[in-house]
């Protein structure tokens, strides 16, 4: 499933993560959450494209880096 195809649903994959085993999705959240960080950093370069993700990332990091909390590996 690739995500630079027009074909690709986000919400498709998204509903998939309920089939995958707990340790999995623990993976892929941790995947995420590093995505978010480096969406969010000032320091990388985007443009008009992507300057909305650029700041709901920042947003977003700003309600985690208050009450975001450890994911573990289990």
């Amino acid at each position: 499933m690739a995500v630079n195809s027009y074909s690709f649903n986000p919400k498709r994959f998204a509903a998939a993560i309920l089939d995958m085993h707990p340790t999995l999705q623990q993976s892929l959240y941790r995947l995420i959450k590093e995505c978010i960080k480096v969406m969010a950093d000032d320091r990388r370069h985007y443009d008009e494209r992507n300057q909305a993700s650029h700041e709901e990332a920042k947003c977003i990091m700003e309600y985690l880096n208050k009450h975001g909390r450890n994911i573990p590996l289990r």
